[in-house]
Formats: structure tokens, sequence, C-alpha cells
């Protein structure tokens, strides 16, 4: 059997916040980690693994998991093509950088990370990197812009 990726989705019982967030990405970073809110408003984390069937997978990715000491809430495991399917299928919003979300705030780059440190911005960590969805830095433009 050949190896193909697998993209594993897992939910986990853990606050999200900046602290929580750098310990969740440091064990998959290597695997193209990401750390984000599922729709449900959990934390998820998001990586691709290598294997050669998603018997393998799922047993990586459990191990993987392990590392974490919250609670596994869900667990899904894709090949690649079946996730790029399905997320094919869900636009992904548009996103901006944390320098971007503080240029059209008015606000310093330092203030925004402030933000998301106490979770007043919600973000997403995907590697080193803060994005935040440009819906929410524009709805809080239009709310500055009222009471100004």
């Amino acid at each position: 059997m050949t190896a193909q990726p697998y993209n594993v989705v897992a939910e986990l019982d853990v606050p999200f916040d900046e602290e929580t967030v750098e310990q969740l990405i440091d064990p998959i970073v290597d695997y193209g980690g990401a750390v984000g809110r599922s729709e449900l408003g959990r934390t998820e984390v998001v990586f691709t693994l290598p294997a050669d069937s998603v018997r393998q997978a799922n047993t990586t990715a459990l191990a993987i998991l392990e590392q974490y000491p919250s609670t596994l809430l869900s667990l899904r495991v894709l090949t690649a093509a079946d996730f790029d399917r399905l997320t094919e299928t869900t636009e992904l919003p548009p996103l901006v950088s944390v320098s971007e979300a503080a240029e059209e705030l008015g606000v310093s780059r330092q203030s925004i990370l402030k933000s998301i440190k106490s979770a007043k911005l919600p973000a997403t960590r995907v590697g080193d990197t803060w994005v935040v969805r440009a819906a929410v830095v524009q709805a809080r433009a239009r709310e500055s812009a009222k009471s100004a």
C-alpha cells in the first residue's frame, strides 16, 4: 500500500485562548497544523499526516492527540482528497492578518493581539500566524464609526 495524506479534525475540551493555542500548535506544527474554533464553537485542531490506510491514520492521529491533556470530544479522519472535496463545498470566509485588521480598525498590531489574547476578537491560529475573519473586522470598524 502507498502512503497518502489524511486530514485530521479534532475538537478538544479546552478553552480557546492564546496560551492554549500555543500549547496546541506545538504537537501538530510539523503536520501543517492549525488551531481554531469548530462550527460548534469548540477548540479545534486540524492537521495532515501520511498513512497507508484510514486505520493507520486514526491510530497515528490518536497517538498525536494523546499529547494533549484535554479531553478529545470528536475526531474526523478523511483522505486529503475527500477533505478537500468537502471544504470546496464550504466557502472559506475572507481572512485578514493581524496587521491588516489593525490598519482597518486604526489601532496598533499589539492592540489586536491583546484583543485576541483576551478573547475579545475571535481569531484562528494557522501555524505561527493569527488570522481574523474580514467580516468581523469590518463589523468592528462600523461599530467604531457609529460610536465616534
